[in-house]
């Protein structure tokens, strides 16, 4: 809608003080042409508001213009109700922020419209814990001194464990990454951008001194980034399947098993399916016993065979 764009417009510019006509457009998925035609439309109806051209010109609100309007509808509202998961404001230590912080914003709400939010809230959970128990159990007193250190833009000490050695590294802390209830540090390290697995940190020293965050970074990007790079250099290894049609269906609702391709060649059913290891493929085909043959790779067979010898050995 054309009215909370309006808003939005105002708020962005309230909140960056200046923003080219490009930059609207991006945040708010419209052409630049409908932005200056939205800028007329808030100077026509008295809006101190105008548009410089030039190298450092952009768009910005005159002298100090605030707006009380928050525009916020009623799906808006919706998706900040959506639960984002208790564990994330449990580990940071704000487990009692999000209650008051809705009570708050809904406190001129009707009974009708706080019943409605309740049910969304009952409709919808988010549970970031893991299957399995953490093998290591996450120590939230380090987890706030990495807090106040990014907050505050102050250096780290810390020791880490990395495999059976311990180090010590001192960093410029930028952010925190929750992944699947795994919370990660992004820091600078002489320079490169790294990250730590939270856990592996066996004790946070917040330093006196202070870094300059580079103007640039961006948490979010870096991270999606990171990731793709990641999971670029694990190696995949691909294996065909033959199998006994009766466990298709089983292989189809299992985690974290994800069929590439399924062929059927001479009233067989084969099975393409790519693993980070080649012990991980192994050890899915042995889980079937005789239902489930691997083709290939030629390593694999060899592996499973000297798997099964040992078995018959052991009893």
């Amino acid at each position: 809608m054309r009215a909370d764009r309006l808003i939005s417009i105002l708020m962005l510019l309230q909140i960056h003080k200046k923003l080219t006509a490009s930059e609207l457009s991006k945040r708010l998925e419209v052409s630049v042409r409908t932005i200056y035609r939205d800028i007329d439309t808030l100077s026509g109806i008295g809006v101190p508001i105008v548009a410089d051209k030039g190298i450092n010109g952009g768009i910005k609100l005159i002298g100090d213009y605030k707006t009380s309007i928050t525009g916020i509808n009623k799906n808006e509202l919706f998706s900040l109700f959506l639960p984002t998961g208790d564990k994330i404001l449990e580990d940071l230590g704000k487990e009692k922020l999000k209650d008051s912080t809705i009570l708050k914003i809904l406190g001129d709400s009707s009974s009708d419209e706080l019943k409605e939010f309740e049910n969304l809230q009952n409709y919808i959970y988010v549970d970031m814990n893991t299957w399995n128990e953490p093998s290591t159990i996450l120590n939230t007193d380090i987890l706030s001194v990495l807090q106040n250190a990014i907050w505050n833009s102050n250096t780290l000490k810390i020791l880490y464990r990395k495999k059976d050695a311990v180090k010590e590294v001192e960093l410029n802390p930028l952010g925190l990454v929750c992944k699947r209830g795994t919370w990660y540090l992004v820091a600078i390290n002489n320079e490169i951008i790294k990250t730590y697995k939270v856990t592996s940190i066996e004790s946070a020293l917040l330093t006196l001194n202070t870094f300059n965050r580079p103007d640039n970074f961006n948490l979010k990007s870096y991270w999606i980034d990171s990731t793709k790079s990641f999971k670029s250099l694990i190696p995949k290894f691909t294996f065909t399947f033959k199998i006994n049609p009766k466990i298709l269906n089983n292989i189809k609702e299992r985690q974290f098993i994800t069929i590439s391709e399924i062929l059927q060649k001479d009233d067989n059913t084969y099975l393409i399916i790519k693993f980070d290891s080649l012990w991980q493929g192994v050890e899915f085909a042995f889980g079937y016993g005789k239902s489930i043959e691997i083709i290939e790779p030629i390593e694999a067979i060899s592996e499973i065979r000297k798997k099964a010898e040992e078995v018959l050995e052991l009893y």
